[in-house]
């Protein structure tokens, strides 16, 4: 397992290198596919933390609060953990090809769209761990890994992104 702010960190740094846009709701979503995509490729989680079922679709409450303050606008600068250091994940391994994948096939889409997409807007037959969370324990509520897998399933099994 790997610490949630250390691939956010990541997230930052590959977003200020390709000059993408990353704001704290499009991280979220995009932490939220790249634990999906690690789920289905490994069997394991990725991060001990886990996801709660928010407006807007996933979300890691930690996370969030450290990058609240930038409100909407890009996020720009790495973060330290609660010991002063500013880390990052290795890019190597099961780690560094999970992120690659996420990161080149989904972090130039929109905030709105990476929302549709944890939503199920894309997968009308298909019911997303967010939404079988909101429709069976309501707003707040944790996701169960269990039904993570079963998006990652979805999304990533035979032959898809």
């Amino acid at each position: 397992m790997v610490s949630p702010l250390y691939a956010a960190n990541n997230m930052i740094r590959r977003a200020n290198e390709q000059r993408v846009s990353l704001t704290n709701l499009k991280m979220q979503k995009l932490l939220y596919i790249l634990y999906a995509k690690y789920y289905f490729d490994e069997k394991v989680s990725l991060f001990p933390d886990r996801f709660e079922a928010w407006q807007y679709g996933p979300v890691l409450t930690d996370i969030y609060e450290i990058f609240k303050i930038e409100g909407p606008e890009p996020i720009v600068a790495l973060r330290p953990d609660a010991n002063g250091k500013v880390l990052v994940v290795a890019e190597t391994g099961p780690f560094g090809m999970c992120f690659d994948h996420v990161w080149s096939n989904y972090a130039r889409q929109s905030a709105a769209y990476l929302v549709g997409f944890t939503h199920g807007d894309y997968h009308p037959e298909y019911k997303t761990a967010w939404r079988k969370t909101v429709d069976e324990c309501g707003l707040g509520a944790f996701i169960k890994d269990e039904d993570i897998k079963k998006d990652g399933e979805i999304w990533f099994g035979s032959g898809n992104n």
